[in-house]
């Protein structure tokens, strides 16, 4: 009866997450799950209480990201690297879809795949309405950047940050290993979407039509204090990696001082903090709540058990962890799939984990529903007038996912130095 009460919860909630009936946030629907799951016994509080400790550094993170990352927005930093990106293409418009790929996975490596997914893709398609282009490569250009570039950083990606804390992965480590993956990932990706969207791709536009960079900042002081507060953060993240300092100190530290400054020059006002999208924590937690009732049913021994199988052949254990997680990230999403790869794979080796979470991270390109940056962009879109439907952007992630995952996973061989 226990083990039918907790599967069915955990059906339930997904399903609430994906319909969000009456527009409710989906953090409402988490938290019910998990309240359930502590409420009929399946988990103890202590073991709630645990499950959320051991992800609060991701948490302490994502806290310091958001607000920097909309601290920065205010400053008109994302409008003014995304017109410094469309005027470096010369009025080429192959070039101009190549620069808003590129500025998307540096933002989503920098800043994580949720600032591409809600800062970024609607200065995009901002830009992309003014020059009056067929806004519909950009906007997959965006998806699938958002989840393809998230592979290179602890802090690109909050399934990064949770397999790397729950595992003990340091910053150097992390990067070392992922590093090839993400050139090939990246570089397939680009290709394939340029073969893709040929005929939809402009062979030319007029930047005459922009404005200037600078046209776009609202306050040059502020501007100037967010550049440099930001790339001080991201040094930090490799200096504090030596020092074994965790990343979200500077994230947080950062962010606090380019706040006290802004509020204190009048820059900003206080009131931007609200801003910040708050719901993604009791979202978060309540998904732990849930994984963690699923643990005690023992599943995951389960799923751990075939990674063992397949780990006499390596090649075997990258695909199995790959292929499987990228298929169950769009069947529960991704952050739930990284969480119950964490359960499954505690006694696996490294190899499956880092597969695993490459399928979490990449994997979620094949349906709408497969990463909330994905959704996030589909809605922002929407919001402006394009709309992608969940048949088509199936169909582009069918053309494009697999090939993806499989060119990630040599790539991981690679760095782990065998194929056999």
């Amino acid at each position: 009866m226990a083990t039918a009460i907790t599967l069915g919860i955990f059906v339930l909630t997904l399903l609430l997450i994906f319909l969000r009936p009456k527009g409710l946030n989906e953090a409402w629907f988490t938290v019910a799950g998990g309240a359930a799951m502590l409420l009929l016994g399946l988990e103890t509080p202590a073991q709630a209480w645990k499950m959320v400790l051991d992800g609060k550094e991701a948490l302490l993170f994502l806290v310091g990201l958001l607000l920097l990352a909309e601290l920065m927005q205010a400053s008109g930093f994302f409008e003014w690297a995304s017109i410094h990106a469309a005027r470096a293409a010369k009025g080429n418009g192959k070039a101009l879809f190549r620069n808003v790929f590129l500025l998307g996975a540096v933002v989503t490596a920098l800043l994580s795949l949720d600032t591409t997914a809600v800062m970024l893709t609607p200065v995009v398609m901002a830009f992309v309405t003014r020059l009056k282009l067929n806004a519909r490569p950009f906007l997959f250009a965006c998806a699938f950047v958002a989840n393809t570039g998230s592979l290179l950083l602890q802090v690109s990606n909050l399934t990064n940050l949770l397999l790397a804390g729950a595992f003990g992965w340091s910053f150097f480590e992390f990067t070392g290993r992922m590093i090839v993956p993400q050139l090939l990932v990246l570089a397939v990706n680009l290709l394939l979407f340029r073969w893709l969207f040929r005929s939809s791709l402009p062979d030319a536009f007029c930047a005459d039509q922009l404005p200037k960079p600078r046209d776009v900042i609202p306050d040059a002081r502020f501007f100037h204090a967010s550049t440099l507060v930001f790339a001080t953060v991201v040094v930090g993240y490799f200096v504090g990696a030596a020092l074994r300092i965790p990343p979200y100190a500077f994230a947080i530290a950062g962010a606090l001082i380019l706040l006290v400054l802004g509020i204190r020059a009048r820059w900003i006002r206080l009131g931007i903090v609200r801003e910040i999208s708050w719901s993604v924590f009791p979202f978060v937690i309540g998904l732990f709540l849930v994984i963690r009732a699923m643990e005690n049913l023992g599943l995951t021994e389960l799923v751990g058990r075939g990674f063992a199988e397949g780990g006499q052949s390596k090649l075997l254990t990258v695909l199995i962890g790959t292929f499987g997680a990228g298929l169950g990230s769009n069947a529960v999403n991704n952050i739930p799939m990284a969480l119950l790869s964490i359960s499954s794979l505690r006694h696996g080796d490294d190899l499956a984990r880092y597969a695993a979470l490459l399928g979490c991270n990449i994997g979620p390109n094949l349906t709408v529903a497969g990463s909330l940056a994905t959704m996030l962009v589909i809605s922002t879109a929407r919001k402006r007038g394009e709309d992608v439907g969940a048949k088509d952007f199936f169909f582009v992630g069918l053309k494009v996912t697999p090939a993806l995952l499989f060119v990630g996973s040599l790539g991981l061989l690679v760095t782990f130095g065998f194929i056999r």
